[in-house]
This record gives C-alpha cells, sequence and structure tokens, in this order.
C-alpha cells in the first residue's frame, strides 16, 4: 500500500521499510514503548535520542530514533500516531528510520484504553485526514484489538511507574535471586532483587563527555551503528581509559573527578582494603537489551564489562591494539622504502614486526566478540543478571 501524503514521501507499510532505504516516507503505527537514550552529568541529565519501537498491521515490531527532543516527549506508549518525512535507513542487515528536521508527529489515537471503545471508531470517521491514512488507521486499529492479550499490558506501564516512582527509601541489598520470565518482570519488581533473565541486546551507548563532539560526529557514542559507519579505528581509544579496576570509576573529568586536582573518591567501595587499583579498564557504558515486549537500559561497568566481552580484559585488548599500530606502522615505514644507511634499522623493525605478528591478536578477538553480540535478531538473548534497587536497574 502507498500513497502520497505530506510533504516527502508515501505512506507505506511497515513491512516495506527495506524497499524505500535512504528515501523519505510516512508511517502510521501503534508505539509500543519510548525510551530515551541519556546519561547524567553533574550539570544535569541531557536526553540524546529517543528510540520508539513501534508496529502496524503488517510488522508487529520496527525501530524509529527520534533525535528532537520536543517530539521524543510527545511520543507515549499505547497511542497511535502518523510519522511524517523520516528517513528509512540500514545498519549492517538492520532496517530502521530516522527523523530529521523536518519530520512531524501527529497523535491520532492518545490513549491504549481509548482504542478498546466504542468511541475510537467515531474518532476515526471524523478525523479529517486523507482516505488513504483513515483506512490505515482502521487496520492498525484492528490490528492492535487482535493483538490485545499481549498490547494490553500497556496499559497498566503508566500506573505501575507512577507507584514505582513514589518508592524512594532505602532498602537493604538482598542476596536471593529471582528469575524473571520477561523484561516487563524486571522493570516492574517491587523489591530488591538480584534479577536473573534474558535479553537480546540492541545497542550499545557510550557517553562521551572527555571531549567535545561537533554535531557530525554525534553518532559516534552509538557504538552499532559506529561499527557500520565510521568504522573501529578509535574504539579503543574511546571505550578504555584508565581507572579503578574494583569500582570502574574512570581516573579523569568525565565523570566530574581530576587526579591533577585531587577530586577523584578517596575510597574505593567495591575493594577489601577501599584502596583504588589503579589500570586500563573499561569506560561505563549503557547496554540497551530488549525482548518481545520491552527495551531497558543496563548501567555496565569494567567488571561486568570483563563478562559481556568474553572475560578478555580491557589491559589485554589495548595492548593488543597497540601492536596492531605498531605493526601497520613498522609496514607502512617498509612500503615507503629506507635509505642504505638505515638498512639495519630496517631489519630490526622488520624482526620486531614479526615477533609482534606472531602473538595473539586479541584485539580482532573482542572486536569480533563485540560485533558478534550487536547482530540484532541474528543472536539467541543472553542470559544476564543485574541487581535491581526497588525497580531502578
Amino acid at each position: 500500500m502507498a500513497s502520497a501524503i505530506g510533504w516527502y514521501g508515501p505512506l507505506i507499510d511497515l513491512c516495506n521499510a527495506s524497499s524505500h532505504v535512504a528515501e523519505f516516507v510516512q508511517f502510521l503505527v501503534f508505539v509500543h514503548k519510548s525510551t530515551p537514550l541519556q546519561y547524567k552529568l553533574l550539570q544535569g541529565g541531557e536526553v540524546v535520542r529517543t528510540d520508539i519501537q513501534v508496529g502496524d498491521d503488517t510488522r508487529r515490531f520496527f525501530s524509529i530514533s527520534i533525535w528532537q527532543k520536543k517530539m521524543g516527549s510527545e511520543i507515549v506508549a499505547g497511542s497511535v500516531g502518523l510519522l511524517q518525512n523520516v528517513k528509512v535507513t540500514r545498519f549492517g542487515d538492520f532496517v530502521e528510520a530516522i527523523t530529521v528536521q523536518c519530520s512531524s508527529f501527529r497523535c491520532l489515537i492518545g490513549s491504549n484504553k481509548f482504542l478498546f471503545s466504542e468511541g475510537a471508531d467515531t474518532l476515526i470517521e471524523e478525523l479529517r485526514v486523507s482516505i488513504a491514512t483513515k483506512e490505515k488507521l482502521r487496520k492498525v486499529v484492528e490490528w492492535v484489538r487482535r493483538s490485545e492479550p499481549t498490547i494490553s499490558n500497556l496499559g497498566s506501564t503508566s500506573y505501575k511507574k507512577k507507584k514505582l516512582a513514589s518508592i524512594n527509601w532505602a532498602v537493604k541489598e538482598d542476596t536471593q535471586s529471582q528469575q524473571c520470565f520477561s523484561l516487563s518482570d524486571v522493570l516492574y519488581m517491587t523489591s530488591s532483587w538480584k534479577a536473573k533473565f534474558s535479553a537480546s541486546v540492541g545497542e550499545i551507548f557510550l557517553p562521551v563527555t572527555w571531549k567535545s563532539l561537533n554535531e557530525n560526529e554525534v553518532e559516534r557514542r552509538f557504538i552499532k551503528q559506529r561499527l557500520c559507519t565510521m568504522g573501529d579505528s578509535c574504539l579503543a581509544d574511546d571505550l578504555i581509559c584508565s581507572g579503578c579496576q574494583h569500582c570502574g570509576d574512570p581516573l579523569s573529568s568525565e565523570l566530574g573527578f581530576d587526579v591533577a586536582q585531587g577530586t577523584n573518591p578517596l575510597y574505593c567501595l567495591k575493594s577489601s582494603n577501599h584502596i583504588h587499583t589503579i589500570s586500563l579498564i573499561y569506560r561505563p557504558f549503557m547496554l540497551y537489551v530488549w525482548d518481545d515486549f520491552e527495551y531497558i537500559p543496563l548501567l555496565v561497568t569494567n567488571k561486568q564489562a570483563e563478562v559481556l566481552f568474553g572475560n578478555i580484559s580491557a589491559e589485554n585488548v589495548y595492548s593488543s591494539f597497540r601492536r596492531v599500530k605498531d605493526v601497520q606502522t613498522l609496514d607502512h615505514n617498509k612500503v615507503k622504502g629506507q635509505k642504505h644507511s638505515a638498512a639495519r634499522a630496517s631489519s630490526q623493525n622488520e624482526a620486531k614486526a614479526h615477533q609482534q605478528r606472531k602473538q595473539t591478536d586479541t584485539y580482532l578477538i573482542w572486536l569480533i566478540l563485540l560485533k558478534t553480540i550487536l547482530q540484532q535478531g541474528k543472536n539467541s538473548p543472553l542470559s544476564l543478571t543485574k541487581f535491581v534497587h526497588c525497580g531502578s536497574l
């Protein structure tokens, strides 16, 4: 189905998105969930992007990245709306859509509960939209009604979140664990437990706060998209830094700490002697995981990152990365050629490069693991364990 609407592109079904890569289109969809990708600085939080997962009568789940803060705040889970002038993109084998400056969102039905009322049919008839849009809206509403057993879970989401938000007292940690069968079970836990659950990795978000990024480098924070569009040339430099092995705090100003000014936390809360053990560590990042119903962020620090990356330490990754760079430099010099007076030095460099090539390329292994983890839809869900503090992850 396709018909001209809005400023750019046709109104299409979600199942046809892959046929419109790099084109502007319109979507009329039901919003399953809306997830702001954000991190906190000392000055306050900054919402960088909002990821929404939508569906229609032709495709149950489809991801759209909202880059406008105002639009992201207007899109509510459980609503049905028209997304105009969004651009379809492809990252590897994964097709999604992104908003641009001319994109807009028009909410047509703002409540999941209203979808199941008789008033929804009357509203559709009274809407001042094109015939094609009205026809698509009917199909989406009918699809939502047929899918009521799974989709109606969204109706109580808002109430549950408000209920959890009112719990602000400290709760003593419990070492017991609880098996959760979906991310919904994890989100709505009412007491502090170690939750065990299965989920797939959707994205790794790295808060790049130690350097200024211009507008064209914003995607550098999103590792999955970065690997597809920018490559991995500086990935180790961005993901690895100096810090404490135990607590995972970087020893730099990126989290408000500065070694030179003596503002680092004096004690390590995770080590037995409360002393920081300084080495190369993985910078803290947000791991966004999903299942059929929910999409949640998990804070990952150094020790957890090591487990995620097959027990490969940041020290091993970075030392291997430096060896690879050294070999590339030596090979480059060899290609350029050396003068006869430097023949002896060239021979020594060749022997050094040969020795380095014989060593295990831990960096390449780590890189393959990282790319494999981010192959959305191609892997079995990961088995994860996370301590949940009264509904917060």
